[in-house]
């Protein structure tokens, strides 16, 4: 393609309509969600491995000691106060990365608004509770890259802020 375009103002060439993108606030904002994801999925995934090094399996015991591996069968089960618990931060970081990397995006927000609850569930259910305070600060960026994502939204911007990596 050829630029016909001066400057900047040339959005038909992927020079300048790159430059543009780079340049909006849907874009920007789009990274600063994404680093959210990114840690709010380290906040789960090292919940997740403090609670793993509590589990441990023995191999002494009595062969029908059914209190043997108690530690481990609290780790390792389905009932479902437990298993949400020690889940919720993985998975719901897994879907915020996911919203930026298409080649595993199972969903996608409606528009910036609905992108914003989002974030503030995250904020609320996988991440301030959660390992510490990275997990405090890691709800509060995601509670302020909601806040952002919806001022956004309201004040015109139709593209979603996500990226598209």
């Amino acid at each position: 393609l050829l630029c016909m375009g001066t400057g900047s103002s040339c959005y038909s060439c992927p020079k300048h309509h790159s430059t543009a993108m780079a340049n909006s606030p849907s874009y920007i904002v789009g990274w600063f969600n994404f680093i959210v994801a990114v840690l709010a999925l380290a906040v789960g995934c090292i919940f997740v491995f403090d609670t793993l090094t509590d589990a441990t399996l023995h191999w002494d015991c009595e062969f029908l000691d059914s209190d043997c591996n108690v530690g481990w069968r609290s780790v390792f089960t389905l009932v479902p106060d437990f298993f949400i618990a020690l889940w919720t931060p993985v998975v719901l970081g897994a879907i915020a990365v996911s919203l930026h990397v298409t080649s595993v995006r199972q969903w996608t927000p409606k528009n910036n608004l609905v992108l914003a609850f989002f974030l503030i569930f995250l904020a609320v259910f996988g991440t301030l509770g959660y390992t510490g305070m990275l997990g405090v600060i890691t709800g509060v960026l995601a509670a302020v890259a909601g806040l952002v994502t919806a001022i956004i939204h309201f004040a015109g911007h139709k593209e979603l802020a996500v990226l598209n990596l």
